[in-house]
Protein backbone atom coordinates (compact mmCIF):
# COMPACT_ATOMS: atom_id res chain seq x y z
CA UNK A 1 0.00 0.00 0.00
CA UNK A 2 1.29 3.45 -0.89
CA UNK A 3 2.26 5.45 2.19
CA UNK A 4 3.75 8.57 0.61
CA UNK A 5 1.32 9.90 -1.94
CA UNK A 6 1.68 13.23 -3.59
CA UNK A 7 -0.53 15.85 -1.99
CA UNK A 8 -2.56 16.45 -5.13
CA UNK A 9 -3.32 12.75 -5.49
CA UNK A 10 -4.51 12.52 -1.87
CA UNK A 11 -6.72 15.59 -2.32
CA UNK A 12 -8.31 14.06 -5.42
CA UNK A 13 -8.89 10.76 -3.61
CA UNK A 14 -10.50 12.50 -0.63
CA UNK A 15 -12.74 14.46 -3.01
CA UNK A 16 -13.82 11.20 -4.68
CA UNK A 17 -14.70 9.71 -1.30
CA UNK A 18 -16.53 12.90 -0.26
CA UNK A 19 -18.60 12.99 -3.46
CA UNK A 20 -19.53 9.35 -3.05
CA UNK A 21 -20.43 9.79 0.61
CA UNK A 22 -22.47 12.93 -0.05
CA UNK A 23 -24.48 10.94 -2.58
CA UNK A 24 -25.16 8.30 0.09
CA UNK A 25 -26.23 11.07 2.50
CA UNK A 26 -28.66 12.45 -0.10
CA UNK A 27 -30.12 8.98 -0.64
CA UNK A 28 -30.59 8.64 3.11
CA UNK A 29 -32.37 12.02 3.21
CA UNK A 30 -35.11 10.47 1.05
CA UNK A 31 -35.41 7.33 3.21
CA UNK A 32 -38.68 6.33 4.86
CA UNK A 33 -37.54 7.34 8.36
CA UNK A 34 -36.34 10.81 7.38
CA UNK A 35 -39.49 11.47 5.35
CA UNK A 36 -41.62 10.33 8.30
CA UNK A 37 -39.93 12.87 10.59
CA UNK A 38 -40.13 15.76 8.14
CA UNK A 39 -43.68 15.08 6.93
CA UNK A 40 -46.05 17.53 8.61
CA UNK A 41 -48.89 15.00 8.37
CA UNK A 42 -47.06 12.47 10.58
CA UNK A 43 -48.81 12.28 13.95
CA UNK A 44 -47.08 13.33 17.17
CA UNK A 45 -47.59 9.79 18.48
CA UNK A 46 -45.73 8.26 15.53
CA UNK A 47 -42.88 10.76 15.83
CA UNK A 48 -42.56 9.97 19.54
CA UNK A 49 -42.55 6.26 18.73
CA UNK A 50 -39.52 6.90 16.51
CA UNK A 51 -37.66 8.03 19.65
CA UNK A 52 -38.77 4.87 21.46
CA UNK A 53 -37.04 2.75 18.81
CA UNK A 54 -34.12 5.14 18.47
CA UNK A 55 -33.21 4.53 22.13
CA UNK A 56 -31.76 1.00 21.66
CA UNK A 57 -29.72 2.27 18.69
CA UNK A 58 -28.49 5.23 20.75
CA UNK A 59 -27.54 2.87 23.59
CA UNK A 60 -25.73 0.60 21.12
CA UNK A 61 -23.91 3.61 19.63
CA UNK A 62 -22.07 3.91 22.94
CA UNK A 63 -20.94 0.27 22.52
CA UNK A 64 -19.81 0.97 18.96
CA UNK A 65 -17.56 3.89 19.81
CA UNK A 66 -16.20 2.03 22.86
CA UNK A 67 -15.31 -0.92 20.61
CA UNK A 68 -13.44 1.45 18.32
CA UNK A 69 -11.32 2.66 21.26
CA UNK A 70 -10.79 -0.87 22.58
CA UNK A 71 -9.47 -2.31 19.32
CA UNK A 72 -7.49 0.68 18.03
CA UNK A 73 -3.71 0.45 18.52
CA UNK A 74 -2.50 3.21 16.17
CA UNK A 75 -1.64 6.18 18.47
CA UNK A 76 -3.09 8.91 16.23
CA UNK A 77 -6.28 7.00 15.48
CA UNK A 78 -6.69 5.91 19.10
CA UNK A 79 -6.41 9.53 20.28
CA UNK A 80 -9.14 10.50 17.79
CA UNK A 81 -11.30 7.56 18.88
CA UNK A 82 -10.93 8.57 22.55
CA UNK A 83 -11.83 12.19 21.74
CA UNK A 84 -14.91 11.02 19.83
CA UNK A 85 -15.94 8.76 22.70
CA UNK A 86 -15.60 11.56 25.27
CA UNK A 87 -17.74 13.89 23.14
CA UNK A 88 -20.48 11.26 22.78
CA UNK A 89 -20.63 10.25 26.46
CA UNK A 90 -24.11 10.60 27.90
CA UNK A 91 -25.92 11.27 24.63
CA UNK A 92 -28.01 8.13 25.17
CA UNK A 93 -29.10 9.53 28.56
CA UNK A 94 -29.98 12.88 26.98
CA UNK A 95 -32.27 11.02 24.58
CA UNK A 96 -33.81 9.17 27.54
CA UNK A 97 -34.51 12.55 29.18
CA UNK A 98 -36.17 13.75 25.98
CA UNK A 99 -38.42 10.68 26.27
CA UNK A 100 -39.20 11.35 29.96
CA UNK A 101 -42.89 10.50 29.57
CA UNK A 102 -42.09 7.30 27.64
CA UNK A 103 -40.57 4.68 29.92
CA UNK A 104 -40.87 1.83 27.43
CA UNK A 105 -37.62 -0.01 26.72
CA UNK A 106 -37.94 -1.90 23.46
CA UNK A 107 -35.80 -4.68 22.01
CA UNK A 108 -35.82 -5.30 18.28
CA UNK A 109 -33.75 -7.96 16.48
CA UNK A 110 -33.11 -5.88 13.35
CA UNK A 111 -31.87 -2.87 15.31
CA UNK A 112 -29.67 -5.10 17.49
CA UNK A 113 -28.20 -6.95 14.49
CA UNK A 114 -27.39 -3.66 12.77
CA UNK A 115 -25.66 -2.39 15.90
CA UNK A 116 -23.76 -5.67 16.29
CA UNK A 117 -22.47 -5.40 12.71
CA UNK A 118 -20.90 -2.03 13.52
CA UNK A 119 -19.36 -3.30 16.78
CA UNK A 120 -17.92 -6.27 14.87
CA UNK A 121 -16.47 -4.04 12.12
CA UNK A 122 -14.78 -1.80 14.70
CA UNK A 123 -13.07 -4.96 15.98
CA UNK A 124 -11.79 -6.26 12.64
CA UNK A 125 -11.30 -3.36 10.18
CA UNK A 126 -7.95 -1.62 9.60
CA UNK A 127 -7.61 1.63 11.57
CA UNK A 128 -8.37 4.19 8.86
CA UNK A 129 -11.46 2.24 7.84
CA UNK A 130 -12.58 2.27 11.49
CA UNK A 131 -12.34 6.07 11.42
CA UNK A 132 -14.27 6.13 8.13
CA UNK A 133 -17.00 3.96 9.66
CA UNK A 134 -17.33 6.24 12.69
CA UNK A 135 -17.01 9.66 11.10
CA UNK A 136 -18.16 9.33 7.49
CA UNK A 137 -20.98 6.80 7.94
CA UNK A 138 -22.33 6.87 11.51
CA UNK A 139 -21.85 10.61 12.01
CA UNK A 140 -23.10 11.49 8.52
CA UNK A 141 -26.21 9.40 9.12
CA UNK A 142 -26.65 10.98 12.53
CA UNK A 143 -26.36 14.46 10.99
CA UNK A 144 -29.12 13.77 8.45
CA UNK A 145 -31.30 12.25 11.17
CA UNK A 146 -30.68 15.15 13.58
CA UNK A 147 -31.54 17.74 10.95
CA UNK A 148 -34.86 15.94 10.42
CA UNK A 149 -35.26 15.57 14.19
CA UNK A 150 -34.90 19.29 14.85
CA UNK A 151 -37.82 19.86 12.47
CA UNK A 152 -39.93 17.14 14.10
CA UNK A 153 -38.97 18.10 17.68
CA UNK A 154 -38.13 21.83 17.85
CA UNK A 155 -36.07 22.85 20.89
CA UNK A 156 -35.26 19.23 21.76
CA UNK A 157 -31.89 19.05 23.56
CA UNK A 158 -30.86 15.74 21.96
CA UNK A 159 -31.28 16.90 18.36
CA UNK A 160 -29.88 20.39 18.93
CA UNK A 161 -26.74 18.85 20.41
CA UNK A 162 -26.23 16.45 17.53
CA UNK A 163 -26.96 18.94 14.79
CA UNK A 164 -23.91 20.96 15.88
CA UNK A 165 -21.57 18.14 16.95
CA UNK A 166 -22.11 15.85 13.97
CA UNK A 167 -20.80 18.36 11.41
CA UNK A 168 -17.54 18.58 13.33
CA UNK A 169 -17.33 14.80 13.76
CA UNK A 170 -17.95 14.26 10.05
CA UNK A 171 -15.09 16.61 9.15
CA UNK A 172 -12.76 14.65 11.47
CA UNK A 173 -13.09 11.70 9.08
CA UNK A 174 -12.01 13.68 6.03
CA UNK A 175 -9.10 15.15 8.03
CA UNK A 176 -7.83 11.65 8.77
CA UNK A 177 -7.97 10.72 5.08
CA UNK A 178 -6.02 13.86 4.17
CA UNK A 179 -3.30 13.10 6.70
CA UNK A 180 -2.92 9.36 6.14
CA UNK A 181 -1.61 7.36 3.24
CA UNK A 182 -2.61 3.88 4.44
CA UNK A 183 -5.93 3.62 2.63
CA UNK A 184 -7.35 3.18 -0.87
CA UNK A 185 -10.41 4.78 -2.41
CA UNK A 186 -11.86 1.38 -3.33
CA UNK A 187 -11.59 -0.01 0.21
CA UNK A 188 -13.03 3.14 1.80
CA UNK A 189 -15.97 3.29 -0.62
CA UNK A 190 -16.62 -0.41 -0.06
CA UNK A 191 -16.87 -0.02 3.71
CA UNK A 192 -19.00 3.13 3.33
CA UNK A 193 -21.46 1.37 1.03
CA UNK A 194 -21.85 -1.52 3.47
CA UNK A 195 -22.29 0.86 6.41
CA UNK A 196 -24.94 2.94 4.64
CA UNK A 197 -26.85 -0.25 3.76
CA UNK A 198 -26.92 -1.27 7.43
CA UNK A 199 -27.95 2.25 8.50
CA UNK A 200 -30.72 2.10 5.88
CA UNK A 201 -32.04 -1.25 7.11
CA UNK A 202 -32.06 -0.10 10.75
CA UNK A 203 -33.73 3.20 9.84
CA UNK A 204 -36.41 1.48 7.76
CA UNK A 205 -37.08 -0.81 10.70
CA UNK A 206 -37.42 2.12 13.14
CA UNK A 207 -39.94 3.78 10.80
CA UNK A 208 -41.83 0.51 10.34
CA UNK A 209 -42.05 -0.14 14.10
CA UNK A 210 -43.09 3.44 14.88
CA UNK A 211 -45.92 3.24 12.33
CA UNK A 212 -46.97 -0.23 13.42
CA UNK A 213 -47.22 0.77 17.09
CA UNK A 214 -49.23 3.94 16.44
CA UNK A 215 -51.40 2.93 13.50
CA UNK A 216 -54.50 2.96 15.71
CA UNK A 217 -53.49 6.13 17.54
Amino acid sequence: MQHHREEQSVTQDVERVARHNEQRQREYESSDLIRLLTDETTTVETKKAVLTYLQPWSNAFQRMISARVTFESDPELRALACEHQQEEVGHDRILARSRADDRELVWDPVIEMGASWFVDQFAILPGVQRAVLAHLALEAGSLVFSQAGTRAFPDDEYFELHDEADVEHLEMGYDILRRRGDWTVAAVIDVLDRAWQVIGVVSDRIAECARRDTVAA
